[in-house]
């Protein structure tokens, strides 16, 4: 894939990729074994366990748009810089922690450093426009493999070494980022027009409007909500409930994983190739409820491990068509604009998926699995009827 790149492309778009991973890190890496870790922190309550875990999204969401623009205003790699830094300090603060409050402090400097927005302009300005879309297929790709390798590594490293110790990981592989980005990679002499965010109060009011954009941001706010809230909920359960050391949870997560990531990929080619965006979308939403139908009317160990696995095989269909529909539907010239909303409200669905698993720690399995088969339900019928309203036109005709 990389062989159409030339070599300062490619040294460009490898130490991009390895840099937009890192930061992924502090949300995957994290999200199997952190809910039963914070329970052993002092002052923890189920509510400040979800306020930790979502928090590091919220201070995301906040930044996303700010930090897109600042980089487009005084330049790329500087705004890169402070939000790698401030990551790695968040990280080395919330490995030393010993009680709850500091631990939510240390969630929002972590998820402070909201570069992804720059990161991905970056590449937009240092690759030409016939190979740009590979270029973002590749740092796209990289995120699906963290999300996969980290629900593998994460908990076999948890439980040999602790969870302090995946803070101090991902703060030491956020310096290493920072000085690849800082050495390898030029600033741009010339600024992309097409990946910009300008947040002009009619650009902003032409989003707001606009259905697809609507959607599609409640699409992946909703998606990454469930995504915090299962993985806020099943950890502590499977510690605490079943006695399932953090060590031995890759053993549900990677064979679910790898299954899921097998079956999504002639779901996506049909999508693609077949126009059939509307079945695998909607087939992706209706897999979603299954999975906390699964959860609430199935109620055990084996119940657990289907749901997880109905879950990811839905998430990651979803995780590909979502921004790969956003940006079919997006005008050119706010697409850059229109993906820092999305960023925005994919961390907010984070945040609130946060919150919603430390309310369901703390009143009972059924806040979670009712409303999230309501949410998915909704979620379906609204889908469909979105479908229906732009099925003339002719990225969805044969």
């Amino acid at each position: 894939m990389l062989k159409e790149f030339t070599p300062e492309e490619r040294k460009v778009v490898l130490s991009i990729t390895f840099a937009v991973m890192v930061r992924m890190l502090g949300l995957f890496l994290l999200l199997p074994v952190l809910s039963p870790y914070l329970k052993t922190l002092q002052g923890s309550t189920p509510q400040l366990i979800g306020l930790a875990i979502g928090i590091y999204g919220l201070a995301q969401a906040l930044l996303q748009i700010p930090f897109g623009y600042l980089s487009d205003k005084h330049g790329r790699k500087p705004i890169i810089f402070v939000g790698m830094f401030t990551y790695a300090i968040g990280s080395l603060m919330a490995g030393f922690v010993g009680n709850i409050w500091s631990m939510v402090f240390a969630r929002f400097i972590q998820g402070f450093g909201a570069v992804s927005s720059a990161m991905i302009a970056l590449s937009a300005d240092l690759t030409r426009e016939e190979v740009r879309t590979r270029a973002f297929a590749h740092i796209g790709a990289s995120i699906g493999l963290t999300f996969a390798l980290s629900l593998a590594i994460s908990p076999v490293l948890a439980g040999k070494f602790g969870v302090p110790f995946l803070f101090f990981l991902t703060a030491f592989l956020s310096i290493l980022a920072l000085f690849i980005l800082m050495t390898q990679v030029p600033e741009p002499k010339v600024r992309s027009t097409e990946r910009e965010i300008n947040p002009s109060l009619s650009n902003i009011t032409h989003l707001l409007k606009d259905k697809n954009q609507i959607f599609l941001n409640f699409s992946v706010g909703l998606l990454h909500a469930y995504l915090v809230l299962l993985f806020t909920v099943v950890p502590y359960e499977l510690v605490y409930e079943y006695s399932l050391p953090k060590i031995k949870h890759w053993e549900i997560y990677l064979p679910t994983v790898l299954l899921s990531l097998i079956l999504m990929v002639p779901a996506i080619i049909v999508a693609e190739k077949r126009k059939k965006f509307r079945e695998v979308f909607l087939s992706a939403v209706f897999l979603l409820g299954l999975s906390f139908a699964t959860l609430h009317f199935v109620g055990n160990f084996v119940g657990i491990v289907l749901a997880v696995l109905f879950f990811f095989l839905g998430f990651n269909m979803l995780e590909a068509l979502i921004p790969s529909l956003l940006t079919r539907l997006t005008h050119k010239d706010l697409r850059g604009l229109s993906l820092g909303f999305f960023n925005t409200t994919q961390f907010l669905g984070a945040f609130l998926g946060g919150m919603w698993g430390g309310y369901t720690l703390k009143h009972g399995y059924s806040y979670m699995t009712l409303f999230a088969m309501a949410f998915a339900i909704f979620w379906f019928f609204v889908g469909s009827l979105w479908f229906r309203s732009i099925k003339d036109l002719p990225i969805f005709t044969e």
